[in-house]
Formats: C-alpha cells, sequence, structure tokens
C-alpha cells in the first residue's frame, strides 16, 4: 500500500470512509475526486461569526480574537478581527489548556512505536516518580491523560511568569513527592493539570529529548505549524498577542511554564492542521503522525467505566475535556472539545470528525465566552451545508408543574456543601421553597431563590425553570447536583455541583484554634510570577465558618475559601472533597512545618511564613540575609520615610493591607513608604541585601 493510499484525506465522515474502502480495494482507481461541483465557501456562517465576535468584542472590552474554521482538507475561513489593529492571523495567542491535545498525541505516537503502554505504571518509565500515598506505584500513563491519578490538581506556584524560568515540571515532580492522593487510583475523573504535566518528564525519560524539542519535531513540523512554539524565551515584539492591563496599555509577554498542560502559543490556521490530522485518522498529506487507533483512542470516552461517576455528563477523553461535545450532540453530532486558558488568553478548540468540520478561537483576554462562539460557528456551518435544518433556538423558558415537597424532600437538600470554590448554603423557606447562598468576599450571597418542587422530584424558580437542582447519594456521600442551560442554550449540562459536609467528627483542637485567622506571607513565589508582578496579596490565611464547625478554610492567591478537614492531626488539614470534572479540582492539604518554632504552611509546593513574626526594620542601614534556600525575606516598617535597597535581585513594597505599591530589581528607592508597610527583597542563596530606613 503506498503511502498516499494509507494517508488519503477522509473529509465527509462515514461516506468518506466507505469511499476510502472502496479505493484501498481497487474499485475507485482512477477515478477523480472532483465532483464538479464548487466547495463549500460557508459566506452565511462566517458572516453570522464576524457580527457575533465583534459584539463580543465591544461588550466585554476585548483586545482581539483569531479565528479558523476548516472544512475537509481545506481552512475556508481565517481571520483575527481586532479593535487595536496590531494583530493579524499570523499573530500567535496563549492556548493555555488546549496544549493538553498535543501531550496525548504525544504520547500516543510513542504508543504506536511501542515505547509506551497506557496502562503501564508511569514508574517503569520514571523510577524516580514516588508519592507519600504508597499507591502511587500504580499510577498508569493512562491516568495522567484521563486526570484519574489522584493528584490534588494544580501546582499553581510559577506557573505563568512575565520571564521564562526552566524546571517547572520538576518542581511538579518534586511537591507530589511529598503529597499525598486525594482519591483512589483511577476512582474519578477530575481535571488535573499536574497529571498532564508529567507528561514532560515521561517523554524526557522515553526519548532522551526535552518534551518541548520533542513536540517541535515530531508534530509541529511535520503539520507545518510554523506559527506555534513554546515560549522557552521572548518573542519577537509583534509576534504574539499581548494582554492588556486595566489602563488599556499592552502587557508583556506572558510566560506558561507548564508546557504539556498548559505552555502553548500558537494561531487558529496552525491548530486547524492539527484538527485536519485528527479528521484524517492520523495523517496529514502524504505523512502519517498516528496510527488510526490512537487517533480513536484519544476520542474514545475513558470515563464511563470508573468507579464514580454519577452524572456522566461528560465523556472525557485522552487530552480531550470531552469526546461528545453536549452542544453539538444535542443535534446529533460527535464532536471532540478543548477548552483552554491562561491568566491572559481564552481558546475553544472543537472538531467534528464525521462531518470534516473543525474549528479554533483564541481571544487575548479571559472575560469572553470562545466556547460560546466556537458552538455557534459550527451549528451555523452544520445548518448552511444541511446536516442539520437549522441552528437550533434556545429552549423554551417553561416551568414545570409544581408539586408540594414532603419534609423528607427538603431535608434532602438543606444543608451546607462546597465544591472548589468554596462554601454553598442550601435553606429552606417558610413556604417550603428554597434558597441557594454562595459565600465569598467574607459574605453569604444569594445566588437562587424561591426554588420550587417540580412534578420531576427538582428544585427550580419561575423565572429560570430550566436551571435546577437535586439531590443525590453516590458511593455514600451525599451531593447537590444542578442542572442548567449551556453556551447556546438550546440543550442542559447536568454536573455535580457541591458536596455536602458531614459534621465534623470533633472540634477543632487547641493547635488549629490558635492558627485559625492567622495570615501567613509568600517567601518561594518567583518575583516575576504573574500573580505578584499583577499585585495580587501574597498572603494565606485559614479561616473558620460558623456553619461549618470542625473545619478550616485555606485561602491562597490563587483560590480563595478550600475547605479541609483538620481532624486527623495537629499539623496537617486534608482535602477531602470527591466531585468530578472542573467542580472538585485544585485541592491541596494544609500542612503545617516548625521552623525554629514558628508554624509555617506549606500548601502544594508554596510555602508561607507567618506574617505575625515578620521582623521589624529598624531605622537607619540594615542587612537582611537570604538563607540557603534563597526563600524572599520579608520586614514590617513601623515608621513613614524613605528606603534605599542594594544588593536585592527584587524587591516589592506593599502598604498595611499587602497592596502592592512600588517593585523593582536591583537597586531601588521609594521616597514615600507609608507606617505598616511590608517589605519583600530577593536574593541569591545565602547573599545580603542592604536596606536603610530613613525617617
Amino acid at each position: 500500500m503506498t503511502s498516499l493510499s494509507r494517508c488519503l484525506y477522509l473529509p465527509w465522515g462515514r461516506l468518506a470512509m466507505a469511499m476510502a474502502l472502496a479505493l484501498t480495494l481497487g474499485l475507485l482507481a482512477g477515478c477523480s475526486s472532483d465532483n464538479g461541483s464548487p466547495p463549500l465557501a460557508y459566506p452565511q456562517t462566517i458572516a453570522a461569526a464576524r457580527i457575533q465576535i465583534w459584539g463580543f468584542l465591544k461588550d466585554y472590552h476585548v483586545p482581539s480574537a483569531t479565528v479558523a474554521l476548516v472544512a475537509g482538507d481545506r481552512i475556508v475561513w481565517s481571520e483575527t478581527i481586532d479593535r487595536v489593529g496590531t494583530t493579524t492571523p499570523e499573530t500567535m495567542f496563549g492556548i493555555g489548556s488546549v496544549s493538553k491535545i498535543f501531550a496525548a498525541a504525544a504520547v500516543m505516537k510513542l504508543v504506536d512505536q511501542g515505547r509506551i503502554d497506557l496502562d503501564a505504571p508511569l514508574v517503569r518509565y520514571l523510577p524516580d516518580f514516588e508519592m507519600a500515598s504508597p499507591e502511587y506505584a500504580q499510577i498508569t500513563v493512562r491516568m495522567l491523560l484521563n486526570h484519574s491519578a489522584g493528584f490534588g490538581g494544580v501546582d499553581f506556584r510559577n506557573m505563568f511568569t512575565y520571564a521564562p524560568l526552566m524546571g517547572y515540571a520538576e518542581q511538579v515532580q518534586a511537591a507530589l513527592a511529598t503529597q499525598r492522593l486525594k482519591h483512589p487510583l483511577g476512582y474519578l475523573s477530575v481535571y488535573c493539570n499536574d497529571c498532564v504535566t508529567l507528561v514532560e518528564p515521561l517523554i524526557a525519560a522515553v526519548t532522551g529529548k526535552p518534551y518541548t524539542q520533542y513536540v517541535q519535531e515530531e508534530l509541529f513540523a511535520p503539520l507545518g505549524m510554523t506559527h506555534s512554539r513554546f515560549a522557552l524565551a521572548p518573542f519577537p515584539p509583534g509576534s504574539f498577542a499581548p494582554g492588556y492591563d486595566v489602563t488599556g496599555n499592552p502587557d508583556a509577554q506572558e510566560f506558561g511554564q507548564a508546557y504539556a498542560s498548559g505552555g502553548i502559543y500558537s494561531t487558529p490556521s496552525d491548530m486547524v492542521r492539527f484538527a485536519m490530522m485528527l479528521m484524517n485518522g492520523g495523517c496529514y498529506g502524504n505523512t502519517r503522525l498516528l496510527s488510526a487507533a490512537a487517533v480513536a483512542e484519544m476520542g474514545r470516552d475513558q470515563t464511563r467505566q470508573l468507579p464514580f461517576n454519577p452524572v456522566p455528563t461528560y465523556a472525557r477523553g485522552l487530552g480531550w475535556d470531552n469526546v461528545t461535545h453536549s452542544g453539538l450532540a444535542a443535534v446529533g453530532v460527535r464532536a471532540w472539545h478543548k477548552k483552554g486558558g491562561t491568566l491572559v488568553y481564552e481558546s475553544d478548540f472543537v472538531v467534528a470528525p464525521d462531518e470534516g468540520l473543525a474549528v479554533m478561537i483564541s481571544v487575548s483576554q479571559r472575560t469572553m465566552q470562545t466556547g460560546l462562539l466556537a458552538e455557534q460557528i459550527l451549528l451555523h456551518a452544520l445548518a448552511e451545508n444541511g446536516r442539520i435544518p437549522a441552528v437550533p433556538a434556545p429552549l423554551p423558558e417553561t416551568p414545570l408543574p409544581e408539586r408540594s415537597p414532603t419534609d423528607a424532600e427538603l431535608a434532602a437538600l438543606v444543608g451546607v456543601y462546597a465544591n472548589k470554590n468554596g462554601p454553598i448554603r442550601v435553606e429552606a423557606a417558610p413556604d417550603r421553597t428554597l434558597r441557594v447562598w454562595v459565600y465569598d468576599a467574607g459574605e453569604w450571597w444569594e445566588s437562587a431563590s424561591s426554588l420550587k418542587h417540580r412534578s420531576d422530584g427538582t428544585f427550580s424558580s419561575d423565572e429560570a425553570p430550566n436551571q435546577s437542582y437535586r439531590a443525590l447519594v453516590a458511593d455514600g456521600r451525599r451531593y447537590l447536583a444542578k442542572k442548567e442551560p449551556h453556551w447556546s442554550g438550546h440543550y442542559l449540562e447536568d454536573s455535580l455541583y457541591a458536596q455536602a459536609i458531614e459534621p465534623a467528627t470533633q472540634p477543632l483542637s487547641r493547635a488549629w484554634q490558635a492558627l485559625a485567622g492567622n495570615t501567613w506571607l509568600a517567601v518561594n513565589e518567583d518575583a516575576q510570577s504573574w500573580i505578584l508582578v499583577n499585585g495580587l496579596p501574597p498572603r494565606f490565611t485559614l479561616d473558620t465558618l460558623e456553619d461549618y464547625p470542625g473545619y478550616l478554610f485555606a485561602t491562597s492567591p490563587y483560590l480563595a475559601n478550600q475547605i479541609v478537614d483538620p481532624a486527623t492531626s495537629d499539623w496537617e488539614a486534608r482535602m477531602f472533597l470527591k466531585i468530578g470534572l472542573e467542580l472538585g479540582r485544585d485541592l491541596n492539604d494544609v500542612v503545617i512545618e516548625n521552623r525554629e518554632g514558628e508554624a509555617w504552611v506549606r500548601y502544594g509546593s508554596n510555602l508561607f511564613r507567618p506574617q505575625a513574626t515578620v521582623p521589624i526594620l529598624p531605622v537607619g542601614d540594615s542587612a537582611l540575609s537570604i538563607g540557603d534556600e534563597g526563600l524572599a525575606e520579608w520586614r514590617q516598617v513601623r515608621e513613614a520615610g524613605s528606603l534605599a535597597i542594594s544588593g536585592a535581585s527584587a524587591w516589592k513594597l506593599y502598604d498595611a493591607d499587602l497592596t502592592l505599591r512600588e517593585a523593582g530589581q536591583g537597586t531601588g528607592n521609594v521616597s514615600a513608604v507609608p507606617v505598616g508597610a511590608h517589605l519583600m527583597v530577593y536574593g541569591a542563596p545565602d547573599a545580603t541585601i542592604r536596606v536603610t530606613l530613613t525617617p
């Protein structure tokens, strides 16, 4: 069989598959592929999408969007829609977690070659991988790609920076060595960046090449993805779309250090080349990158067989978020979907393999709904080519008949819950309706009210009848499930919204009572991390809530109000939520480390020191010593005045509320330092920083 017959393009699903089979058997030898009719150019789809994208750019104050639509073996549309006039279709955008598709493809290429077994233990290839939970030795490669390995979620420290940093994957592996699993292996699929980040050392161990080099050589190059790369160094000005700060000025380049799970910059035109390869069963032109079996395995539901999957709305693939895109499944179309986001960019990548259609859209700000736009583009294309009769209308807002709830039906929902976003409370009103409250920024906010019991057993309001809640018991735990319209609104998505928090087995110990309400300050976040440069307070807090006696809530610079259970010891408060997909992700244990009599906090790989014991900076000259770990040093300023700093690699000055006031590198001077300010200084291990405070 020739290379061409192995890699014949299959643009139109089942019909094309039948034609390819006939060609393989010699039945169509010598026949032209040109049927005399011009290919569809999708003018109506493109016109509608342009209008919608322009509207979103204006409504959400987004600088630019870039999009490409592929039909069969043709890019029928590639355009950048730009409010600031600085980007083109060749301008790169960060694609965030869409990068995970390339990690899966890289692994599957090695599976094709017999060099990796998906169901072999990871330690076969990474013998130095370990965790605090002994079960780690049974974690398989497949569990990394379908997010069922049981890791906490994501190591946020230094994940996004304003300067290239090497060694993030090594940082993640080192952190995992001290951590325990949050659920049994292969028990559920919950989104986990750290799982995919470990693909980097896996690829390097098997191939002898850095992950970034392997992807460049084995995927980008043969696909002709000439505008796709990892941010290993600063890009030339104008080659990438910058984010914009609050004043409307272009921001510096964002560097994603988690290369496998979110570090690629690309363009939609490059991305749809990757889509063409997938739709053609692993071939691009005359080049085979993956076997058809590998592509099919990536697109196979990896979650239905997991022990815990009580609300199977999403079908996780290998690398894909969902291999049965809900909005397209509602009109009878199979599609694979991957969403991506960084702290600057947002992207959506959808491939409908049976239809020969794919779309990629990226924007330079996280406020815009790229998922809705991608879904709408494909729905319009399917209507324009006659695959569906019309773009579906949103579901009607028609309340179901009411039914008076029993006391047991009310009691099944009333109570306190939590998910990754924090505490949730469900209350029964005197009229036997329900109210849902969420906790944010130190207050309870009503998110739903007048929820009436309906004929199908759910609770919903007359104002939003398609958003409903119900009680669910799974594997001995109580949950609040939620169903609501998504994106285009012609379908509902069901999810485990929150886990019920059962009464604590014991009250807080004296040790935890002494720590609750305290604040700790970051000491090992890089000075160029996105978090610190953009002025997020570098603090960690532990708090209690009256409705949750015996539990603690951790707030870091990345996530707020993470519930942990301190019942097992006085030095470790444990994550315990078991919620699949998105709402149980990014959890950590809170670990107390005794450092010279002080209680420091370890949260993921982040280390925080007590704010209460930060030394006072005296008037006059001071020498601040950086320890052998290279941790940042902090000082409190109790007298107003001016500061002179020398010998620091970087420094930051915060006011009493930990709002960033000034920052710099090397030598620096601050003319007006307020009372109560906090100075943070960086230096090489064992360096000495000179600071002078003048009243």
